[in-house]
């Protein structure tokens, strides 16, 4: 009688594979809206998914300081080469993809809220569910999703760069972490979310202001 009830109030399982099609789904729905909205939305369902799937387990964020500095020199040298090849490409689908003029909004949304609800889900959850590869593939799916509607009117090319960028990118967070933990592995996102999306719009507004 005591395994019944336990098993009774035990809360219903969501396969990871599932809330990702869940998300993709409303993704694609919400096509028209205005990017930052629609990015929040997703972001949000992405969030709402882990939390189903995640229910009844602890997501472990123990972390170390050296793993942490591993993370973000990893993410330095993924992603300083990149801003110093690519600026101006960078600076350009930054604008593009995640259009707001307030250099605080892009902080928080791009650098803060992004990496922590990918991390959750991609690594957190679907990694240590369905194992590295899944994950990577899934992050990289998450790409079409989240550009696709930017880059549609004859920018296919950017997209099929992003999402290529975004699986190369996903296999190195889920190796950092695996090795370091999922927290130097959000570090390390953030730091390259930084890199290639801010910095690139930090140091255009300030070139104006030096020369004048």
């Amino acid at each position: 009688m005591a395994r019944k009830g336990r098993a009774r109030g035990k809360a219903p399982r969501v396969d990871p594979f599932l809330a990702f099609a869940l998300f993709a789904a409303l993704g694609m729905a919400t096509w028209t809206l205005d990017q930052p909205v629609r990015l929040t939305l997703t972001w949000l369902v992405l969030l709402i998914c882990t939390l189903i799937c995640a229910s009844g387990q602890r997501v472990q964020f123990s972390y170390t300081f050296s793993g942490l500095a591993r993370g973000t020199v990893a993410g330095l040298v993924i992603s300083l080469p990149l801003a110093l090849i690519a600026s101006d490409f960078l600076l350009a689908t930054s604008q593009r993809v995640f259009p707001s003029g307030n250099v605080l909004g892009l902080l928080w949304s791009v650098v803060l809220i992004m990496p922590t609800v990918e991390a959750l889900f991609f690594r957190g959850l679907v990694q240590s569910e369905k194992g590295l590869w899944p994950s990577v593939l899934l992050y990289a799916g998450a790409g079409v999703v989240y550009f696709l509607p930017a880059t549609w009117d004859g920018h296919l090319q950017v997209l099929a760069v992003l999402v290529g960028g975004m699986g190369l990118l996903g296999f190195i967070y889920s190796y950092v972490r695996a090795m370091h933990g999922m927290v130097a592995s959000l570090v390390c996102q953030a730091v390259v979310h930084f890199v290639l999306f801010l910095a690139p719009s930090l140091v255009r507004g300030l070139l104006p202001a030096v020369g004048s």
